[in-house]
Parts: structure tokens; C-alpha cells; sequence
């Protein structure tokens, strides 16, 4: 099997810049950049991790490292609080769990623990 073309020491593919991908990318408006990537088509070089953080932030999700770090919860935590439907309400997409923000906030609210002097 040949050799990638751009190789980084570490072995990561490296962007082909020379394909004149890049080259009309660069040609477009800004508005219509932002067009293309709000529509989901990445930038010539992103790469799925950073695409799938443009998306989460695009959609207003959280993901499960996200919410663990927000509620300080555990994963094997936050995984049985899915099982249990006592968490926010997940939304499965291709295997992977994101949560909405607003959903996260609201569930945070009704699950806060009462102050003293509060009605409970």
C-alpha cells in the first residue's frame, strides 16, 4: 500500500493545501463561508473531532464529557442516571449521547438542592 502524501512525524494525514481546495475556500465571501458551515460542510482541512465540537456548539448540545464535567458526575454515574431516566434526557445520534443545553439547565433547576429557610 503507497504512502500518504503528507505525513506528520506522529503519522497523522496532513491537509493536501496544494488540491485548490483551500485555494476557493479562501475565494468565498465570508457570509458564504459561514453559510457553508452552518449547513454542516466543514472547512477543507477540519477534522471529525472538530467538526463534531463545531456541531455540538452549533445545536446547542452538551456531550457526556461535558455534563460529567458540569455536574461533577462520574460517567458510569451519568450512565446510570440514563438507564434509570433519572438525568437530563439524552439524545442518541450515531452512538454517541449528547444532552440539550436547555434540557440540562431546566433538569439543574428542578434538581437543586433547597436552601435553608426555603419551602422544599
Amino acid at each position: 500500500m503507497p504512502e500518504p502524501k503528507y505525513m506528520s512525524p506522529e503519522g497523522a494525514d496532513l491537509p493536501d493545501y496544494n488540491d485548490g481546495t483551500h485555494a476557493a475556500w479562501q475565494a468565498l465571501d465570508v457570509n458564504a463561508r459561514a453559510e457553508l458551515l452552518l449547513q454542516g460542510v466543514p472547512f477543507p482541512s477540519e477534522t471529525a473531532t472538530e467538526t463534531r465540537c463545531r456541531l455540538k456548539r452549533d445545536l446547542s448540545l452538551y456531550d457526556d464529557d461535558d455534563l460529567a464535567a458540569l455536574l461533577d458526575k462520574s460517567h458510569d454515574t451519568l450512565a446510570r442516571m440514563r438507564v434509570k431516566g433519572t438525568g437530563p434526557v439524552p439524545i442518541r445520534v450515531a452512538r454517541e449521547i449528547f444532552y440539550d443545553r436547555d434540557d440540562v439547565h431546566a433538569w439543574i433547576k428542578r434538581h437543586r438542592d433547597s436552601v435553608k429557610g426555603e419551602a422544599a
